[in-house]
């Protein structure tokens, strides 16, 4: 992105017509969005939108740049404007431009409308699930439905609340979920006579009317913003696991994972260098654990960290284990990634911080945004700078304070 930025200051140096200076104005914007420079971005776009005001692109980066910035009605105002101006003709573009509004909306707590443009993932990222050999479930009654997975493994757990609402609708469902999940549904669906779980992946069920996915649950279901509010977490499990693993000497026992799945967007975002975490052993009396379950938990030894954080990945065969663990921790402190996601089911307290260009429209705009289904959520933001020192700094003060109060 930096040559990006570089070789569109230079095109702008350039004789060009006034259509040619609007999209090079909007691309130098988009470069620099990339590396946290929204505020130089948005003078950019509103440049080319007074070259063109029916640029729709540039109203699409102007939204992004005001979530960025937490102004999320600003935000929607402006998708909505790259959505009315996108050429209704040109699937692709539509697709993205409504991909995009769905955010807006999240962001911006328009559950009901931002669930339903975000059905739009599936013409914009997620084609091959249109060739089903059945339609999409539209909340009919009576149906036998294959419900699968399209996003990450927090995403299936979290709107894993809705199975059961589904359940009642549906003569039956065949359930196809990523395998660290297999435990915890089989504990939190015991009680569904109506429900058979598949191995992922697996062959389309014979017998299937409709298909679905878990973050499409509330779409289909036709639920109102409070009844996606308020639906409560599933049962997760609490089975019993020797405590061996944890340090016998130290009074406050935090679990901790810098990095998510490479596969998300934000991936490159969220993730965090794992010597910032060793911040908080300016707080006496400590105890960490990893609790990173992929390739970055070697980032353990490469760094020299081991005999200072706790490798539990042995212990973590599934997110059944992990709800093992978190029930004798104090604290989990993630990047926003899976593990936020199993804390708040877990009613774990969680602190997160939170990237300045990531971000998870659950957790909001910013740290005094409304959160969803995440009460016991902490976050600390980076400022624009995207520095995750001062975060740290934050982080470090709010855990004496805690452990403080835990110790007496």
């Amino acid at each position: 992105p930096h040559a990006t930025d570089a070789l569109y200051r230079r095109a702008l140096e350039c004789e060009q017509t006034p259509k040619e200076r609007s999209l090079a104005l909007t691309n130098l914007a988009w470069a620099l969005m990339k590396v946290g420079g929204q505020k130089e971005a948005i003078d950019h776009l509103h440049a080319a939108l007074d070259i063109d005001p029916k640029l729709s692109l540039a109203f699409m980066h102007a939204g992004m740049c005001h979530q960025t910035f937490g102004q999320t009605e600003t935000a929607v105002s402006c998708a909505r404007k790259c959505f009315e101006l996108t050429d209704p003709n040109n699937g692709e573009a539509i697709a993205l431009a409504e991909f995009q509004l769905a955010f807006a909306l999240l962001f911006n707590r328009n559950y009901v409308e931002g669930f339903k443009a975000f059905e739009s993932r599936f013409a914009a990222r997620l084609p091959n699930f249109l060739l089903y050999p059945y339609p999409k479930w539209k909340g009919e009654h009576g149906k036998t439905l294959f419900l699968v997975a399209d996003q990450g493994l927090g995403d299936t757990l979290s709107f894993a609340r809705f199975v059961e609402q589904a359940s009642k609708c549906c003569r039956y469902i065949h359930m196809c979920v990523q395998s660290e999940l297999r435990r915890v549904f089989e504990h939190a669906f015991r009680h569904l006579p109506n429900l058979n779980f598949l191995p992922s992946p697996s062959n389309f069920p014979g017998d299937a009317d409709a298909w679905s996915t878990f973050v499409s649950l509330p779409f289909a279901l036709g639920l109102t913003d409070e009844e996606i509010k308020s639906s409560p977490n599933i049962d997760m499990p609490r089975f019993p696991m020797s405590k061996q693993w944890m340090v016998p000497d130290r009074k406050f026992h935090i679990g901790i994972a810098w990095a998510g799945s490479p596969l998300n967007d934000i991936d490159k975002h969220r993730n965090i260098p794992i010597h910032h975490f060793m911040e908080l052993y300016k707080v006496p009396g400590i105890q960490l654990y990893s609790l990173q379950v992929d390739a970055k938990k070697t980032d353990l030894n490469l760094w020299g960290f081991a005999p200072l954080i706790r490798d539990l990945s042995g212990y973590l065969r599934d997110v059944a284990d992990t709800c093992s663990v978190l029930q004798s921790l104090d604290l989990v402190v993630t990047v926003e990634s899976a593990l936020g996601h199993i804390a708040s089911m877990s009613d774990m307290e969680c602190w997160v911080p939170y990237s300045h260009l990531g971000r998870d429209y659950r957790l909001g705009a910013n740290e005094k945004a409304e959160r969803l289904w995440t009460p016991k959520h902490r976050v600390f933001q980076q400022s624009d700078d995207m520095r995750w020192e001062p975060v740290f700094e934050r982080i470090v003060e709010a855990l004496k304070e805690k452990v403080d109060a835990h110790m007496v």
